[in-house]
């Protein structure tokens, strides 16, 4: 026997899953691939896709559908030239997140940056939201050559 975690229940232990649980079956995994100006989103392409209900809005936002708790992972790599940077911040509805986001400096000899995160978002517990991923260097980066993925999952059915 397994405890229910449903609120409310009328039965706080049975054998099964919860009657109101809804099995998650969906999920995405979106790449980056290109040379995109500093100040502008990263374009996505499909990598892979379980339904539509997280798909693209255009090349630069991700729909996440609405009634879930998301974990969003990312991690990026980039060549901003010798001492130079890339900054990478999510945009949710709109919104730049800062708490979210990654300052990756390159360093002298290399010349390579990654930048990585995860982090959930309610956002869309009520309605879609939408999710792009915003791109900073210095004027002094003539050509960044980005690359790197975006996953998508929904946790759980809130809402």
């Amino acid at each position: 026997m397994s405890l229910c975690n449903c609120n409310p229940c009328d039965r706080p232990i049975h054998p099964r899953p919860c009657p109101s649980q809804e099995k998650i079956d969906f999920y995405a995994q979106y790449g980056v691939l290109g040379d995109p100006p500093s100040g502008s989103d990263l374009p996505f392409l499909t990598l892979f896709q379980e339904t539509d209900k997280i798909h693209l809005n255009g090349d630069t936002e991700i729909v996440l559908a609405p009634g879930y708790l998301y974990l969003i992972d990312y991690i990026f790599l980039a060549v901003p030239e010798a001492n130079g940077y890339m900054q990478i911040v999510p945009r949710i509805n709109g919104v730049l997140k800062l708490l979210y986001s990654f300052f990756a400096p390159a360093n002298s000899q290399e010349k390579v940056a990654s930048a990585s995160g995860s982090f959930t978002t309610n956002a869309a517990s009520e309605a879609e939201a939408l999710l792009s991923f915003h791109l900073t260097y210095p004027p002094t980066v003539r050509n960044i050559d980005i690359s790197g993925a975006v996953s998508v999952t929904p946790l759980l059915k809130i809402g």
